[in-house]
């Protein structure tokens, strides 16, 4: 087998953070990991800046947040055959520039395609109506169809 990363998620919010943003030291670019937690969630996790005695910088993995329903619903079969996934911090928005609205982060997870399964039960989206018949088109009596 290939050992080639696809996405398999362009861009999820992180939901839920557990951090203030702009404290932490995320950058755009940024490696995070996935887990379960132990509410059966899927937790993000990154390297974050934490201060010791509130003067001492010191780097500590920590949860950032954890998953929307879609991208856990797409993720954890990756996660449950033990996949390794590329997860990337993409785009972060910390308190001080979100103008009164709440902070964002966004991933990215690069992985092998091979478990992915369709999610359209996961959004109760209806199934794709059937083809309709081809009906010939009015006002072409005289031609002849072969």
């Amino acid at each position: 087998m290939s050992d080639a990363k696809l996405p398999l998620i362009h861009k999820a919010p992180v939901e839920g953070l557990a951090v203030h943003v702009a404290r932490t030291g995320l950058a755009i670019g940024d490696s995070a990991r996935l887990d379960r937690l132990s509410d059966g969630r899927i937790g993000v996790f990154a390297r974050l800046r934490k201060r010791i005695l509130g003067v001492i910088p010191h780097h500590r993995e920590g949860l950032v947040g954890r998953l929307g329903p879609v991208a856990e619903e797409i993720v954890s079969p990756s996660l449950a055959h033990g996949d390794d996934l590329r997860v990337r911090i993409i785009d972060l928005v910390p308190e001080h520039l979100a103008n009164g609205f709440p902070p964002e982060v966004y991933i990215s997870v690069w992985g092998d395609p091979r478990h992915l399964q369709p999610i359209l039960s996961a959004v109760d989206l209806p199934p794709a109506p059937p083809d309709p018949t081809p009906r010939p088109p009015k006002g072409l009596r005289g031609l002849r169809t072969v």
